[in-house]
């Protein structure tokens, strides 16, 4: 198939589709005797395969570092422990998110709950007197 065909089929620009071959996460297209790319159906999986990884948080670096030139020489073990490795990764964001989110959740209660006898101004300067607090507490 030629470019503009895997570009239908991965959904990727042809230009993404030539930089990924020139920083070698795709292996060189063979050229037709018009000087066309010629393209497989394992570089199709392949461009599958990088989409992916990038979807689940693997920059085209990381991506380059475990992804071999040919299926057959893949170190299992190492992408094994690549993939834990990057599981671990969105388990600290994942917690470091729900602190976020626990702590706007309080912000906003603590905005919606202002006492009757104040104003806004002096209930945006209670809360800010708080979270001063809260930030110099360890």
């Amino acid at each position: 198939m030629n470019i503009s065909e895997l570009s239908k089929l991965s959904g990727l620009s042809t230009p993404t589709i030539r930089y990924y071959e020139q920083i070698k996460l795709l292996p060189k297209a063979k050229r037709k005797s018009n000087g066309y790319r010629e393209y497989t159906d394992n570089d199709l999986k392949q461009l599958s395969l990088i989409q992916q990884a990038q979807q689940v948080g693997f920059s085209l670096a990381e991506i380059k570092a475990f992804l071999p030139s040919k299926v057959s020489s893949w170190n299992h073990d190492a992408l094994i422990q690549t993939l834990e490795s990057k599981i671990q990764e969105i388990e600290l964001l994942e917690e470091k998110l729900k602190v976020s989110k626990q702590n706007l959740r309080t912000m906003v209660e603590a905005i919606n709950n202002k006492p009757d006898e104040i104003t806004c101004e002096e209930n945006a300067e209670r809360l800010m007197n708080l979270y001063y607090d809260k930030a110099k507490t360890p």
